[in-house]
């Protein structure tokens, strides 16, 4: 068995990637001169070529970045990257004049297509920009400098210019409060202390919620500028567009949600029972149902779960899985230096690389789990053929959640301790009520600002105060017991700084669309039709990708089932504490 990453799939040397990068520097200097002269008739010939350009940067870069996700201190890889940075610029000059040759030349691309179906999609995914294509590039170019350096500053603010106060820790010492410490103190058995810690930490964000509702106005003030410069009416337009979306789709999860919300209020009502509480604050929403597990998961065993859990999708998805650990997809322990989070590389080049941070124990069982979705969705994705193999980031967290979905349904069959199930049930309904609840809730919060934005309206921290406030109090159900800094939670939220707008209901959406995957393959023999998905690549739309599931988005149907079974799950967890 392999636990680390054999990226000689790539390149076999660092000798033949620079062999490599030579030949792509001569290569693109030839692809220049002829983008410069590109006509209707060499458009196939130059159409080729980009093609392997990008797929030969895509290795130049991928090789010495994974060497640096193993090793972010290498100066040798650090120093091949900055070439592969270079090199991918000037690709990327080069692609957006091919990207308006099409634009200006769409019915003589359209007859390209009639006689090369084989691009149709690829050049379609161009020819349905032409509708929106800008006209002054430059207010374009600057709007999105603009959102760079807006992004710069709030990083600097989150992460340099933060300061909290001192606290009380477990031991009765007086410390200095860090994010890190927050979290440990919030999951203290003592009230007073993880009041103290909350009260500390979102009082230093209150000192700084003027200067972050001065960066939220701009940041949505620059995207309606992009999306007017795109001639879209609103964001949100212009986000259900590139996300090849309906456009009712985040009014339809909204108005689904809001009818669910009892749902929110059974789970906190129990939690409430459970922890002998005759009030639930938010300082207490943190705590856990049951006792950390203490379940010890070693990486064979949790092969051999991820296997029999996973069995449902077929002889072949669980060959794929055998393969992973033969020829080393998957870089697992803990290393110096190595990047803390699990993530997977969706890439044409070499094998389905994934990374972990394996401890033994269910935590990253579940995390192995959830990467082998997103390394096997890649290898099948990958029979496509480099122009069609990625699929859209929507579509990858889809198929890794049907994967923790699986996993967690088959654990809950084993033979576990009560405790270990109390556990498995509490994380499971935490995380769903995370996805199906709180996201939804902070993209309620953030509709209704941009919606004031296009309005031309100017927000003051006060008055993002109150609408966060009364989005919380609507979707608490007077569960939880208000304070004065329950208003300022908007302040502690990254992606609604660091991330598009309209992004936090894709986590929503996914979770919905999992569930009804994973419950489709437990009773509708969906095995076939599963694997003919995830080898989709991108030659479909999301919409015509789920057709062949049987899931209309334009159905809400999905939607209520997902909230149906939380529900369950609730009920469950309900049924065993007792």
């Amino acid at each position: 068995m392999q636990t680390s990453w054999n990226l000689i799939y790539i390149f076999q040397s660092k000798e033949e990637w620079f062999e490599a990068k030579e030949k792509l520097k001569e290569r693109i200097k030839k692809y220049e001169t002829h983008v410069n002269k590109l006509t209707t008739k060499n458009f196939k010939e130059i159409l080729e070529e980009k093609i392997q350009i990008d797929e030969q940067i895509e290795k130049v870069y991928c090789y010495p970045k994974r060497f640096l996700d193993i090793n972010n201190q290498d100066e040798e890889h650090q120093n091949m990257f900055h070439e592969a940075l270079q090199i991918y610029e000037k690709i990327v000059k080069l692609s957006k004049s091919f990207e308006n040759f099409i634009l200006k030349n769409v019915e003589n691309i359209q007859k390209f297509v009639d006689e090369n179906p084989y691009y149709n999609r690829y050049l379609s995914l161009y020819l349905r920009k032409k509708e929106f294509q800008v006209e002054n590039e430059e207010l374009f170019a600057f709007l999105h400098h603009e959102q760079i350096a807006f992004q710069e500053l709030y990083r600097s603010l989150s992460e340099n210019d933060l300061s909290f106060g001192y606290v009380t820790n477990e031991e009765g010492k007086e410390v200095l409060l860090t994010k890190k410490l927050y979290q440990e103190l919030l999951l203290s058995e003592k009230a007073e202390i993880r009041k103290e810690a909350y009260t500390v930490y979102n009082e230093a964000y209150q000192k700084i919620q003027n200067t972050l509702a001065i960066l939220l106005n701009k940041k949505y003030e620059i995207e309606f500028k992009q999306a007017q410069a795109q001639k879209f009416s609103s964001i949100l337009l212009q986000k259900m567009f590139f996300d090849e979306l309906p456009e009712n789709t985040i009014e339809n999860l909204m108005k689904i949600t809001n009818q669910n919300l009892w749902i929110f209020r059974k789970f906190s009502e129990l939690k409430k029972q459970v922890l002998s509480l005759s009030e639930l604050h938010m300082y207490d929403t943190s705590l856990p149902l049951g006792t950390v597990s203490k379940m010890k998961i070693e990486l064979l065993q949790a092969v051999e779960y991820a296997k029999e859990s996973l069995n449902i999708l077929g002889d072949d998805y669980i060959k794929r899985i055998d393969e992973a650990f033969k020829e080393g997809w998957i870089d697992v322990y803990p290393k110096k230096n190595k990047r803390k989070m699990t993530f997977s590389c969706i890439s044409y080049c070499g094998v389905p690389y994934a990374s972990l941070n394996y401890h033994d124990n269910l935590i990253s069982a579940r995390n192995l789990v959830h990467e082998l979705g997103h390394s096997i969705h890649t290898s099948y994705a990958k029979e496509q053929g480099y122009p069609y193999f990625e699929y859209s980031l929507f579509i990858a967290e889809v198929v890794a959640k049907v994967n923790e979905i699986l996993f967690n349904e088959y654990m809950l069959t084993q033979n576990l301790p009560k405790e270990e199930k109390v556990y498995l049930l509490t994380d499971i309904v935490s995380t769903l009520g995370n996805s199906l609840f709180n996201q939804m809730l902070l993209t309620e919060f953030e509709d209704t600002i941009i919606k004031e934005k296009e309005k031309n309206q100017t927000l003051t921290s006060d008055t993002i105060n109150q609408i966060y406030l009364e989005i919380f109090n609507k979707y608490n159900q007077k569960s939880v017991i208000l304070d004065d800094m329950v208003k300022y939670s908007w302040t502690k939220i990254p992606h609604l700084f660091m991330n598009r707008s309209y992004y936090l209901y894709q986590y929503t959406i996914g979770t919905a669309l999992a569930i009804n995957i994973a419950h489709k393959l437990k009773n509708e023999n969906l095995q076939q039709k599963y694997v003919e998905f995830l080898k989709i690549g991108n030659t479909k739309s999301i919409i015509e990708s789920l057709k062949i599931l049987n899931i209309n988005l334009e159905n809400e149907e999905y939607i209520k089932s997902a909230y149906n079974y939380i529900n369950e799950q609730i009920e469950r967890l309900s049924k065993i504490l007792k």
